[in-house]
């Protein structure tokens, strides 16, 4: 076996294990926030939307937190180092709730369990 292909073998692993983190991450990431999202009626969780490379600017009248989930990992599957992974609520309120409006969610939703996330990644702990 040549240097060339060793080496061409160890950046293929490595590449592997890189989408196994990151899409490990996002799939923790993703279920943390929907689940934290504060319920009224459930319209606010059930309107996280993700997307791969462009963001969705439409709102849903779903209130299935599952729905929401589910979404979140069917894209994240196909998600590939270097695209871009949207997670957007569009709802009117959702940003007065992530900026502390709700008592059920005072420090948001998004902002928490990113820099959770952050922090996690930093550490080499898993989410």
């Amino acid at each position: 076996m040549s240097i060339k292909s060793q080496f061409d073998r160890i950046i293929r692993n490595i590449e592997g294990e890189t989408e196994k983190v990151v899409r490990g991450t996002l799939l923790s990431l993703t279920a943390n926030i929907i689940k934290e999202t504060p319920v009224d009626t459930g319209r606010l969780r059930g309107n996280w939307q993700s997307s791969v490379n462009t963001a969705k600017t439409n709102t849903l009248t779903r209130t299935d937190q599952g729905s929401a989930t589910n979404e979140a990992g069917a894209e994240i599957s196909n998600t590939n180092i270097g695209d871009v992974f949207y997670m957007v609520n569009n709802l009117p309120y959702a940003a007065r709730i992530e900026n502390g409006y709700s008592n059920n969610a005072p420090a948001g939703m998004m902002r928490i369990n990113v820099a959770r996330a952050q922090a996690a990644l930093e550490s080499g702990r898993k989410l």
